[in-house]
C-alpha cells in the first residue's frame, strides 16, 4: 500500500506545488514524503485508537465527504503543522497547499481500492498494510451483515448474533453460556 499511496501522494503534491505560488518546487518530493507520513501515521493511529470501522468506512468509499472527515481533518492538520515547521510556510499556505493534497489523495486512494478492474489494491491489504498484518481479512471479518458498510448493525451481530442479543449467538451468547445463563 505504500508505494501505491507514494505514487498517489507524488502526482497530487506535484500539481499542488507547481499551483502554490509560496513554495518552491524543489520541496516537491521533500512535501510528498511529510504528505505521506501524515496520511498513513493517522490512518494508523485512528485504527490503534479505535476507530477501526470508521477508517474501514472511508476505505470502502462509504463517507461521502471525504475532506470532512474526522481522519482526514487531522491528516490536514498534521501535515499543515509540518509543512510550516519544516518548510517556513505561513499557516495560510501550508493550510492551502496541504487542503490540496490530502483529500485528492484520499478520493484517490478510496477510488483505486474499490475499483474492481485494479487489483493492485484492495481493502483487506490496506488494512493489512496499516496494521502490520494483524487485520488482512477485514472485509469479511467486520461486515457480517455483507451490506459493504461496517456499522452499529454488524457490531449488534459479533455481539448477540443478530440485532437481537437475546438470540444467544456471539460473543454474548458465549458469554451467557459461560456463566450458565
Amino acid at each position: 500500500m505504500l508505494e501505491e499511496l507514494m505514487n498517489l501522494v507524488k502526482e497530487a503534491t506535484g500539481n499542488a506545488v507547481n499551483n502554490a505560488p509560496d513554495v518552491s518546487n524543489e520541496h516537491s518530493d521533500a512535501i510528498a514524503q511529510e504528505a505521506t507520513h501524515s496520511i498513513m501515521d493517522e490512518l494508523k493511529g485512528a485504527i490503534s485508537g479505535g476507530g477501526l470501522s470508521n477508517v474501514v468506512n472511508m476505505l470502502r468509499g462509504n463517507e461521502t465527504d471525504v475532506a470532512g472527515n474526522p481522519t482526514t481533518q487531522n491528516m490536514l492538520g498534521n501535515l499543515t503543522s509540518k509543512l510550516t515547521e519544516k518548510f517556513g510556510l505561513s499557516q495560510d499556505a501550508a493550510q492551502s497547499l496541504g487542503s490540496s493534497i490530502i483529500p485528492s489523495v484520499m478520493s484517490k486512494l478510496t477510488g483505486k481500492i474499490n475499483d474492481p478492474n485494479d487489483n493492485s489494491l484492495n481493502l483487506d491489504s490496506a488494512i493489512g498494510s496499516l496494521t502490520g498484518g494483524k487485520l488482512s481479512n477485514i472485509t469479511s471479518m467486520l461486515d457480517k451483515n455483507g451490506d459493504g458498510k461496517v456499522d452499529l448493525s454488524d457490531a449488534m451481530s459479533l455481539l448477540g448474533g443478530s440485532n437481537n442479543t437475546s438470540e444467544g449467538g456471539g460473543i454474548m451468547g458465549k458469554l451467557k453460556g459461560l456463566f450458565g445463563g
